[in-house]
């Protein structure tokens, strides 16, 4: 399952056992173990004040937060002033994949769990402090990030054993289920091991309703409704245990397992001019098993020598059966059957070694070598003249793709002086892709990878960062096979000599930081785009992933964290970011200059938040859009469009030990639309057979949410 995907699925969670009776006997505890956290930690900041500035470093002690009702790290980090968590990138390969937010200075040694779980596993008595480190990150385990937060825990005595829980109720509106979602982690430690262990649940069941127009150029026009149902389930269990030696090793050892089962089901009724109406059934059934087994070891040679070895293995399965059938009023009926297995596997070994021996320097240095693979087996049947089905050849459907790539790298942070910093990275990436089956195939890539990072800081609030790097997409297994698209009555073909995406980035920015918690950052940025990744036109005849030419990106953004006090809101925070954009790539199809496909030229989002310290009570609201976005394919242009999709909460902890969160999404009912126009051939040269609009309610979402810390 996408990293995306997962993420949006566990909004919610915790045991459903834990009453609220329980928890509020444990409430007293937990506030002793929160006021010993803040004096135990506030030496970090002369023991007074809850947040200081220690170089390129901004720290803030966990009752800084207060105000939030936090409950894990997770609520302290998406509180941090002028920070968003990127948890990374859901590639292959570990070092690719490296998000903004480290743990006790390190990188998780796990890819399947992403950062906002991970985190949401960390109960708040267990953090000791949070760190925004603004430059001078290169020497942590980070991929490049010119920002990262690091969340240091307690140890020694100071860590005691924690139980961070959730659990929801979501309500789909206005015809969804009510499904439950719970979330539970357990912290402890035996003898000289420390281990955390968790499970959660997941659910969600919604009706959508949505019509289509058909405008016709040389036919009949067409007009359609409709009406589905989808319903999502799955849960896992995770598993991390820690042993610290005497000599100052550490080894670690995790395991992560998730089961999701989805089912979308939806009729389309057919109205024509003269006889019908026709229907239309489409179903698409889903069941995925995903683990991972990850190890790593740390082992100081010295005070300034240090090495890190790390090895994950992962599997998943996957099974897809999509369906479709039509039933005209007249005449015979047709069924369409597309089955698909799929089976991915990933095995890394990374080793790291740290060096500080020379002043004014932190140089980070090691390899990786990962094997991938997937192996895809699918067949379509449909109805034959005489109304059986029987098999139908779909050239790339069954093969096996692996991949075996190694990446060399070395990194140096250096302090040139006390209000400048540079972080110089330099990675060799050497990768050997094979494809079997349908469509044979074998490619070597060799790609250089160079960055470099200035941070200057004329004032302890104000910060210039000025970065160029060469970033190398790492391609989707999934473009490599072909697969059927019954919505869009097409077939997605695969591409075998697809070619990794690669971009020269610059960007730069100012910060400027406020008051307690204000953050106003300027950015700008260029990005050159090589063997830019769409779909490439093969012959005039068919479409499938390619690459079509280099393009490029500027544009630029700003974000802005404020307090809204002079405005007479007491104890009140905005938060926005606006980010405007401009692309260009020539259309393979046409010859002209066009945007780039699906990048919309404006997005803003904007989220508020008041509490009300006394009366334990908080509210707020959110709201976020984009502009149009659009798709070009060879015979075909789509444009996609929606409105601004706008929730609020309110949030009590009136019942002690429990935070209670009442939360409205979509509260508008954003419509979704797509317009689609088809060619008859090629759209550079040919007539538009028809344009299709359709229209799309999916309906908000009430979610009740109690959690807490035992």
């Amino acid at each position: 399952m996408s990293q995306s995907t997962r993420t949006g699925l566990r909004a919610g969670a915790a045991a459903a056992w834990c009453g609220v009776s329980m928890c509020a006997a444990a409430h007293a505890a937990q506030d002793v173990d929160q006021a010993a956290a803040a004096t135990a930690s506030a030496a970090a900041c002369g023991g007074v004040a809850l947040t200081c500035a220690d170089g390129d470093k901004v720290i803030y002690l966990p009752a800084f937060f207060s105000q939030y009702n936090p409950i894990t790290a997770l609520d302290l980090v998406n509180r941090v002033p002028g920070f968003s968590i990127d948890p990374g990138d859901n590639v292959r390969g570990f070092g690719g994949a490296a998000g903004n937010v480290l743990i006790d200075g390190q990188r998780p040694s796990t890819k399947s769990a992403d950062i906002f779980e991970i985190l949401s596993r960390i109960g708040l008595g267990a953090v000791e402090k949070i760190e925004l480190i603004r430059g001078g990150t290169g020497g942590l385990d980070v991929g490049g990030q010119a920002v990262v937060v690091n969340v240091v825990r307690k140890s020694g005595e100071g860590a005691k054993a924690s139980i961070p829980w959730r659990f929801a109720l979501v309500k789909r509106r206005p015809n969804g289920g009510l499904r439950p979602q719970a979330e539970i982690s357990y912290a402890g430690k035996a003898g000289d091991f420390s281990y955390t262990a968790g499970a959660n649940v997941f659910g969600i069941s919604l009706t959508f309703g949505g019509e289509e127009e058909i405008t016709r150029f040389f036919e009949e026009d067409e007009f359609r409704t409709r009406d589905g149902v989808f319903r999502e389930q799955g849960g896992g269990v995770n598993f991390k245990v820690e042993r610290p030696f005497e000599n100052g090793d550490t080894a670690r050892f995790s395991v992560e397992a998730e089961y999701l089962r989805f089912r979308e089901d939806f009729d389309e009724t057919r109205f024509l001019p003269v006889g019908g109406p026709d229907l239309a059934l489409f179903t698409f059934p889903l069941d995925e098993l995903e683990f991972e087994i990850g190890a790593d070891y740390e082992h100081g040679f010295t005070e300034n020598f240090g090495a890190k070895i790390i090895a994950l293995f992962g599997r998943e399965f996957e099974s897809f059966d999509s369906g479709f059938e039509f039933l005209p009023a007249d005449g015979d009926s047709e069924q369409s059957i597309f089955f698909s297995d799929q089976n991915e596997g990933e095995i890394i070994g990374r080793m790291e070694f740290d060096w500080k021996g020379w002043n004014k320097h932190s140089i980070q240095f090691g390899s990786e070598i990962a094997r991938n693979f997937i192996d895809s087996e699918a067949e379509l049947v449909a109805t034959n003249d005489m109304g059986v089905l029987e098999p139908v050849n779909i050239d790339g459907a069954n093969t096996r793709v692996s991949e075996l790539r190694n990446e060399t790298f070395i990194s140096d942070s250096w302090k040139v002086a006390p209000k400048l910093t540079i972080d110089a990275n330099f990675a060799l990436e050497l990768s050997r892709i094979a494809q079997s089956g349908d469509n044979a195939n074998s490619r070597f890539f060799v790609y250089p990878k160079p960055s470099v990072t200035f941070t200057y800081a004329p004032a302890e609030k104000v910060q210039w960062r000025l970065s160029a790097e060469r970033i190398v997409n790492q391609l989707s297994f999934g473009q490599f096979v072909s697969s059927v698209n019954f919505d869009d009555e097409d077939v997605d073909f695969g591409n075998p000599d697809l070619q990794p995406q690669r971009t020269w980035r610059v960007e730069a920015s100012y910060e400027r930081r406020f008051g307690e918690f204000g953050v106003v950052e300027l950015i700008g940025f260029f990005n050159y785009v090589q063997d830019v990744e769409d779909l490439l036109p093969i012959g005039g005849i068919v479409e499938v992933p390619g690459n079509i030419g280099d393009g490029q990106i500027y544009g630029g953004r700003i974000n802005l964290t404020a307090p809204l006090d002079w405005m007479g809101l007491k104890n009140s925070r905005f938060e926005g970011s606006l980010t405007q954009r401009e692309s260009s790539i020539t259309d393979p199809v046409t010859g002209e200059d066009r945007l780039f496909s699906f990048t919309p030229k404006r997005f803003w989002n904007v989220d508020f938040r008041q509490d009300f310290t006394k009366a334990k009570i908080s509210w707020g609201f959110f709201a976020r859009n984009r502009t149009d976005s659009f798709g070009f394919g060879l015979d075909e242009l789509s444009v996609f469009k929606t409105q601004p999709d706008i929730g609020a909460f309110i949030e009590t902890t009136a019942i002690k030990g429990v935070r209670t969160r009442f939360q409205v999404n979509d509260i508008t009912n954003v419509t979704d639309i797509r317009e689609r126009t088809v060619f008859d051939g090629s759209r550079a040269d040919n007539p538009a057979l028809f344009r299709e609009r359709r229209s799309n309610n999916n309906g908000g979402a009430f979610r009740l949410t109690f959690s807490g810390n035992l």
